[in-house]
């Protein structure tokens, strides 16, 4: 499982993954320690946060 991206989304931002070649919102694996949406944009992938009052960290990972 290779490590796309990793870092901390402030209250009402986005974390931005670039489109790699072949890449599909199926292959992403994500893990947050709270709420996020994902959007699926043609040049990359958006995760949003989606809590209200705090940070979360995510880590972005393609699935194997």
């Amino acid at each position: 499982m290779a490590i796309l991206k990793e870092g901390g989304i402030p209250i009402g931002r986005m974390l931005f993954i670039p489109r790699e070649g072949d890449l599909k919102k199926e292959d992403l694996e994500i893990e947050a320690n709270g709420q996020y949406s994902l959007i699926e944009r043609p040049d990359c992938f958006v995760v949003k946060n989606g809590e209200c009052c705090r940070s979360i960290l995510v880590k972005v990972s393609r699935k194997e």
